[in-house]
């Protein structure tokens, strides 16, 4: 049974920054699993909060770590918008994107620095969601491998979308739709207010859909529930997985921060023109994407 926010979620702490030292020994020690959270502000629609993206994935593991053990990462809620990628200011009516905005190269430095962090605080796996999806996590997945490729870490990772972990019926996740609707009410209903429609917000769909939608749906508490819960089990699943994975290292050493800030700029050299990120509007649309080659063609 998945507690609701607010009902037992003081009975066992999961979150790194609210732990005492020796109770975040203690939670390592018991399950070595991590969980980061990743999203940002943008809108997604009149009605629903504008922290969408990172609400519900900060919420999703907070609940795997209750469900099945493990720590969850301090909070990060910025991601990468405003770029070619992401014309907002020209879609449907969005003149102002409040979005909390950073650059690839800001993300991705930042993750490998909590990679690093995991490493070096003795997690044997590190599970990464986000809640901002589209196909930027094929890059946080190559930074991902080039960080254990090059350290030679035993730590195990996987960098998924919330989407990718659903498996309730046909459901992969959308914008603002009946999904990520149905996930918020769930998760948390206070952040939902489907009176503010699309057609009567004074500042426009900031990328909304009308409800009940062309197949006379509108989104649900109890949808949420079901997608929310079966994620919640599928991440039980993986974790399982990695920590089986995981094979002990008695002479490895985690990288120093200066350490890594090396790795990092090899890789921005490296990769850049393989990012997803690299692309514009207009290439991702005629799928221009550069395919990466693979580490050996790079030499490494």
């Amino acid at each position: 049974m998945i507690p609701e926010r607010g009902e037992n979620m003081a009975t066992r702490k999961v979150r790194w920054e609210e732990m005492f030292p020796d109770e975040l020994k203690a939670s390592i020690e018991a399950c070595p699993a991590c969980y980061l959270a990743f999203g940002f502000a943008e809108p997604h629609g009149p009605y629903n909060a504008i922290g969408l993206d990172w609400i519900k994935a900060y919420e999703i593991v907070q609940r795997a770590a209750l469900e099945h053990g493990g720590v969850v990462a301090p909070p990060f809620a910025w991601h990468v918008g405003e770029m070619p990628l992401f014309p907002w200011t020209t879609i449907r009516g969005a003149p102002q994107p409040y979005c909390s905005s950073v650059n690839p190269e800001t993300f991705l430095q930042v993750l490998i620095c909590q990679l690093r962090a995991l490493d070096a605080r003795g997690f044997h796996a590190g599970i990464f969601i986000t809640g901002h999806y589209g196909g930027h996590q094929e890059d946080c997945r190559l930074l991902c491998d080039y960080y254990r490729r090059k350290t030679g870490t035993p730590m195990q990772t996987v960098f998924f979308s919330d989407g990718e972990v659903m498996t309730h019926e046909n459901y992969r996740g959308d914008h603002a739709g009946i999904i990520e609707t149905s996930q918020l009410m769930y998760l948390r209903g206070d952040l939902v207010d489907l009176s503010r429609t699309v057609d009567s917000s004074p500042l426009g769909a900031f990328i909304g859909h009308r409800f009940p939608n062309d197949q006379g749906i509108s989104p649900s508490r109890e949808l949420g529930d079901k997608i929310v819960t079966a994620q919640i089990a599928r991440l039980g699943e993986i974790q399982k997985e990695l920590l089986a994975a995981y094979r002990p290292n008695p002479s490895y050493k985690p990288p120093t921060l200066m350490e890594v800030q090396d790795l990092w700029h090899r890789f921005d050299r490296l990769t850049r023109k393989y990012w997803w990120w690299s692309l514009t509007a207009k290439q991702h649309a005629n799928k221009e994407k550069i395919e990466f080659p693979g580490w050996e063609a790079l030499g490494e």
